[in-house]
C-alpha cells in the first residue's frame, strides 16, 4: 500500500496525534458538562429547600387564620353508603300506589326518573340486563 514506510509511520502519528487531541477536547468538554451538573443540581437543591421552606410558612399562615381545622390523615372515613328510594304516599292517593321522593331535595313524581345503572350487570343472556337506579332531574341525585 505503501511503497514507502517513513510515509506510513508519519501518516499513523498525524492520525494518531489529531486523535489525541480530539481525546483532550472531548475530556476538556466532559470537565465543563460536569461542573454545569454540579452548579444545577446545586441550584435545585437550593429551589428544593426555599419551595419546603414557602409549603411550612403557608400550613402556618393557614393555622392561625383557620385555627380550628387541622386536617387529620390518620384516620380514613369511608364514603357513606348510598341512600335507599324513600317512598311515600298521600292519603289523597290510593295506599297501593307508592311515590318515588328524592332524599336529597325531596321531589317527587315526574322528577324523579329510572335508568339503567351500567356499573351493576345482572345478566349477560340472552342479552345484557343492568339494574335500575333512580335519577333526580332536579338535583341530579342517584339513588
Amino acid at each position: 500500500m505503501y511503497p514507502n514506510l517513513d510515509d506510513a509511520s508519519s501518516n499513523y502519528e498525524d492520525t494518531l496525534n489529531k486523535l489525541s487531541n480530539h481525546i483532550k477536547d472531548l475530556f476538556s468538554k466532559i470537565q465543563l458538562y460536569q461542573a454545569i451538573i454540579s452548579e444545577r443540581d446545586h441550584q435545585i437543591n437550593k429551589l428544593v429547600n426555599e419551595n419546603n421552606q414557602l409549603k411550612m410558612e403557608i400550613q402556618n399562615l393557614s393555622n392561625k387564620l383557620n385555627p380550628r381545622y387541622k386536617p387529620d390523615t390518620s384516620s380514613y372515613t369511608p364514603p357513606a353508603p348510598k341512600q335507599q328510594p324513600v317512598y311515600s304516599s298521600t292519603s289523597e292517593e290510593d295506599p297501593r300506589i307508592m311515590k318515588r321522593q328524592c332524599p336529597n331535595c325531596g321531589a317527587s313524581g315526574f322528577a324523579i326518573r329510572e335508568v339503567e345503572d351500567k356499573s351493576k350487570i345482572i345478566s349477560y343472556v340472552p342479552r345484557r340486563i343492568y339494574a335500575k337506579k333512580m335519577v333526580c332531574t332536579k338535583c341530579r341525585f342517584e339513588f
